[in-house]
């Protein structure tokens, strides 16, 4: 909790400023509520909460020689103008809204609070400071992906290694020390854990790397290595294709196994804890041997500065001044033309070049005024390496010369104003969920938040980005061709707001991003109230941001559907009544259109709309204008499809519509005429097409839309079972329920043609996931060793694509690796102890790549690991399948292959004393066979 002596300001007291004009933020106000507003600014900028009883209403108008009266009115003006604080004590205060939260660095809510101490409980709220990735410039873009990848490896239990491949000074070591930060902030580290960083030099003997990293023993004296060192941390080996083939093989060997001994020892084994990241400059991967290359699952490639995004280069160059900005204390400012020869596109330019010279320019200019509290930066303090690159254009203005501040130059895209919007309604939302507020009391406080912003974008914000003409150009088109009904109206300056938003949330900044996972709940909190409360405008809003957004091949977010909802609602104070509609398709060039204009002059009210059908018009192109229809209006509960003639009363079979359909043929202008007085009543849909049939001999039926349950379907060809289990351990890795089924199938019945298709008549399935090889026509699969080794997640993720955001498909991911880990799948599927039987079948398969002379890809390995393991357990339990098949031609084909599958596994037979039969070692043998067939499982 803030403490009121902790509010005073560190620079300390002042005297009182006189007021000063102060026309960008009174301008419109009288000029004595403008002196007011500019007294409480400077009153709260100088003393903050310490001397409260200089902003009493009473010392307010003694001060600017007015009476209490018109103190008060004008005091109160400027609270419900949201430039005011008041604080219902007694007496009551009045303080400077904007002074307030720049002094304290918070955003406030409310205008009103009801004593001193709700106040310092609201500015005590700080802002969240960003956290390891978070810090990364380029998180959401040019290196989203490399951190995702580093995310989950860092997340797996005991960690993955990690390649991390780039140019000198890409970053590399400091994505590196993000992930160690990472691993702290997610608590999946103990307090003893450490950084270490190892720079691999081919000057050290193979002898010294090996005792360098290992640790090694010399005359009794143990001396620990950079592993025991780093504890459960991170030891990031740069230049690691310096280490010797030797240390490179014993590396290979403590990833693969989670074990090691000190350098030239075979005893005691120790166990590794940390998690290894090796970097390497590009193209030097071909210089590992391939034993360690292979142990490493996860390769990140990082761009090099020259080949970031333009807004990336500028945000780095603007961070590395900061940084020297604190660090000399003293305000830096350059010119723009030298600004944006810095951010150049520079080939061969790297962050580590960059970062020096701007040291060496800002220790030049700090050197010649030491005492100044500016320092300017000029282009000739540069190393002269650096300055003949950059490409200093002439000056064409006179403000491309000026000396501006570095904050200055960072791009000014709306976010902060789109922040503090959201914040206020989602703030208010809060209020009204829990307090149990009227609907329209949050409406208003919404729609005042709305218009402010307006306010701002309109006339405040300066927005440079070229992308804004063609966005605002295209939301401008998609608004132009919507058919908006009668009884809606948009604002003139929509397209203007609404491109300056959607450029500023395509952008998303890690602070953005940051923002809405933090308030991921209270978002869509919000968007089920609209929902329930304002049901037609929020279906049209969601609509046309869909369409919009689609456009643009942008991801289409709840925050543009709330603020267009606000939107429409605004310029639509009248709530929209419309709860059904019909729909006029014929075929020829304009005789829908032609009948639904009549009918609705006739009507006095938009009652049709129409489907015109040339002749030469596929049904199939006004299925999709239906359905295009039906998503706009979804707030319909329901639709009567007018049509000319009957072959066309079967377009309704293929519309994905949640209302209630009617379809009634014989359109006539007078059949309209009758349907549509009975659809501006709100009749029921069968008694309007009962009515309708009796007076003009026409054939009706309702259809209800049924839709095929959605499902992802499990088999494996161990036994229907395990299928059951895999399916509870993909159902739990999900971050919450979805609206699909898991289902297990025999794997037998899934072999007949017939049989699936009994399954696929009934189910909508996503994806089938099964043994590797499992193919099934018309129908996306994933074998479930794809699955354990992690490998190539795409056709999963496409099955999911609309059920989860980013952010649930990244928590559900990281579940999968933990539940779907081989150690794990046998922790839940077997009843032997898992440890010791993979660690049984580990030796029995390496046996067998050794007899066979030979290596399995990644996935074949699994796969047998999981087959093997099972068959082990079913004869232990003396379930084991039995073959009808003659076997007797493979036995004569494959007497070598039966001898060394038989020696390999003796021990593990011998160990759980059992024999493999000759079926399942035909199986083996196929398997395997698949292996050779299929270069791709690496």
């Amino acid at each position: 909790m803030l403490k009121l002596d902790e509010c005073k300001d560190k620079s300390g007291e002042y005297p009182i400023m006189k007021p000063s004009a102060d026309q960008n933020e009174v301008n419109g106000m009288n000029k004595t509520k403008e002196e007011i507003l500019i007294w409480l600014k400077n009153q709260t900028r100088i003393y903050g909460l310490t001397q409260l009883e200089r902003l009493t209403t009473r010392n307010i108008a003694a001060q600017l020689n007015l009476s209490r009266t018109l103190a008060s009115q004008y005091l109160n003006e400027l609270c419900k103008e949201n430039a005011c604080v008041k604080i219902s004590s007694r007496p009551v205060y009045y303080l400077a809204r904007q002074e307030l939260e720049t002094k304290y660095q918070v955003t406030l809510i409310d205008e009103e609070y009801f004593n001193v101490a709700d106040l310092v409980q609201a500015l005590s709220r700080k802002p969240y400071q960003v956290q390891n990735f978070e810090k990364v410039v380029g998180a959401d873009g040019s290196l989203a992906g490399c951190i995702a990848q580093l995310k989950s490896a860092m997340q797996y239990p005991s960690g993955l290694a990690v390649l991390l491949e780039g140019e000198r000074g890409s970053g590399r070591r400091f994505l590196a020390q993000s992930a160690f930060e990472f691993l702290t902030d997610q608590h999946l580290n103990s307090a003893a854990a450490r950084f270490v960083r190892w720079s691999v030099s081919a000057e050290m003997t193979p002898e010294r790397q090996l005792a360098e990293l290992f640790g090694e023993e010399q005359e009794g004296t143990v001396r620990s290595g950079l592993i025991e060192k780093a504890g459960d941390g991170v030891i990031y080996l740069t230049e690691a294709d310096q280490l010797s083939a030797e240390c490179q093989l014993k590396l290979a060997e403590l990833i693969r196994s989670g074990t090691y001994t000190r350098a030239r020892q075979t005893q005691p084994v120790l166990t590794n804890n940390a998690r290894f990241i090796l970097s390497l400059a590009s193209r030097s991967a071909q210089a590992l041997q391939p034993e360690l290359l292979l142990s490493i699952p996860v390769h990140c490639q990082v761009p090099a500065f020259s080949r970031r995004p333009v807004q990336e280069r500028e945000e780095l160059v603007i961070q590395l001044l900061l940084k020297e900005q604190r660090k000399l204390n003293r305000e830096i400012k350059m010119s723009a033309r030298l600004f944006g020869a810095l951010c150049a596109d520079l080939p061969g330019l790297n962050l580590a070049e960059l970062n020096n010279g701007l040291k060496t320019m800002c220790a030049a200019a700090y050197s010649q005024h030491p005492q100044e509290p500016v320092i300017v930066l000029k282009a000739m303090d540069l190393p002269p390496e650096l300055l003949g690159r950059l490409p200093l254009s002439q000056v064409r203005k006179p403000s491309e010369s000026t000396p501006l501040p570095i904050e200055q130059f960072r791009r000014q895209d709306g976010s902060d104003q789109i922040l503090k919007l959201f914040d206020h309604l989602l703030e208010s939302h809060r209020h009204y969920y829990n307090e149990h507020r009227v609907f329209a009391q949050f409406l208003e406080q919404g729609l005042t938040r709305m218009r402010e912003y307006y306010d701002t974008i309109i006339f405040s914000t300066k927005e440079e980005d070229s992308r804004l003409v063609v966005i605002e150009a295209q939301i401008r088109r998609e608004l132009e061709t919507l058919d908006l009904d009668q009884r809606l109206t948009l604002p003139p300056n929509c397209s203007f707001v609404l491109a300056r938003m959607t450029c500023a949330l395509a952008r998303i900044h890690s602070s953005l991003a940051v923002w809405e996972s933090q308030r991921q709940e209270a978002i869509q909190g919000c968007l089920n109230t609209l929902r329930q409360q304002l049901p037609e405008a929020t279906a049209l809003a969601e609509s046309l941001t869909e369409k919009i957004c689609g456009s643009l091949e942008l991801r289409s977010q709840p925050l543009n559907t709330i603020f267009l909802t606000l939107n429409i609602r605004f310029y639509n104070q009248e709530p929209i009544r419309r709860q059904n509609c019909g729909i006029i398709i014929s075929h020829g060039y304009s005789t829908a259109s032609s009948i639904a204009d009549a009918a609705n002059q006739l009507l006095g009210k938009r009652i049709f709309d129409a489907l015109d059908m040339p002749l030469d018009t596929e049904v199939g192109e006004i299925e999709k204008k239906l359905n295009e229809f039906i998503r706009f209006h979804s707030y319909l509960r329901s639709m009567i499809l007018l049509v000319d003639m009957g072959s066309l009363e079967g377009i309704a079979e293929h519309l994905d519509c949640p209302m209630e359909v009617g379809v009634i043929n014989n359109i006539s202008t007078g059949l309209a005429l009758d349907i549509g007085m009975r659809l501006s009543r709100c009749e029921p849909l069968e008694t309007i097409l009962k009515s309708a049939c009796e007076s003009y001999q026409c054939r009706y039926r309702i259809l209800a839309r049924k839709q095929k349950e959605r499902a992802i379907l499990f088999t494996s060809d161990i036994s229907v079972k395990i299928s059951g289990k895999l399916a509870e351990l993909f159902a739990r890795s999900l971050p919450r329920p979805l609206n699909i089924r898991f289902i297990e199938a025999d794997y037998a019945t899934l072999q007949s043609p017939q049989e699936r298709q009994v399954l696929f008549d009934r189910y909508e399935v996503l994806i089938l996931i099964g043994p590797l090889g499992f193919h099934p026509e018309n129908v996306n699969t994933m074998a479930l060793e794809d699955i354990v080794s992690f490998r190539s997640m795409e056709p999963l993720n496409q099955a999911l694509e609309g059920e989860l955001d980013a952010a649930e498909l990244e928590l559900f991911q990281q579940q999968l690796l933990k539940n779907f880990s081989l150690q794990s799948l046998m922790e839940n599927l077997t009843i032997l102890n898992p440890a010791r039987l993979l660690d049984c079948v580990y030796e029995a398969v390496s046996a067998l790549q050794r007899q066979m002379n030979r290596r399995f890809q990644s996935r074949t390995l699994v796969g047998i690991y999981i087959h093997v393991s099972f068959l082990i357990e079913r004869l232990v339990t003396r379930t084991a399948i039995e073959s009808l098949a003659d076997l007797t031609p493979f036995v004569q084909a494959h007497r070598d292959f039966i001898e060394q599958v038989n020696a390999s596994f003796a021990p593990l037979l011998k160990n759980y004393n059992v024999s493999v039969p000759i079926d399942e070692i035909s199986y083996l043998y196929d398997y395997i066979e698949n292996d050779r067939q299929d270069p791709s499982g690496v």
